[in-house]
């Protein structure tokens, strides 16, 4: 041994030399079982299976999710005081995201017009190539969507 080794003090978070794992070697050898599911994904699964109900005299084939949340909203609407209490926050949130993207969409729509705009006027250089006749067309296509609201988000 060294004289560094020789003054090693073992205590808390000082564990023995011969104790400790080597380089390159790992405390959990066989490392995660294949397959192997966390909390989330195993109720996001369960949420996800599908369920026959009745509804009005006809058969449906819903998530359990979703026959959770009707059944919430049933008794929201009978007057179940703590199904009001769990629904309304939700309620409230989905209205202010609503609004919120509502006028994030209005003004990103705006500038992404006045984008495609100025873009349009820089390609009259190249006019009567078919690439610009193309990209032309393409952004006509894209000022289109813009203005009924179908902006998904793409470049």
């Amino acid at each position: 041994m060294t004289e560094n080794s020789d003054k090693y003090e073992i205590g808390y978070g000082r564990p023995p030399r011969n104790s400790q794992f080597k380089p390159g070697q790992s405390g959990n050898k066989k490392g995660r079982p294949k397959n192997s599911k966390n909390t989330y994904t195993m109720l996001t699964d369960v949420l996800e299976q599908k369920i026959n109900i009745k509804e009005n005299g006809k058969d449906l084939r819903i998530s359990k999710k979703l026959a959770m949340i009707m059944q919430l909203v049933n008794k929201a609407v009978k007057g179940d005081v703590k199904a009001i209490n769990s629904l309304l926050p939700h309620m409230l949130m989905a209205d202010a995201k609503e609004e919120d993207k509502n006028k994030i969409l209005a003004s990103i729509s705006q500038d992404d017009r006045e984008i495609i705009t100025n873009y349009l006027k820089n390609l009259s250089d190249f006019e009567g190539t078919e690439e610009a006749s193309k990209t032309k067309e393409v952004s006509k296509k894209r000022i289109k969507k813009v203005k009924k609201g179908e902006n998904n988000g793409t470049q």
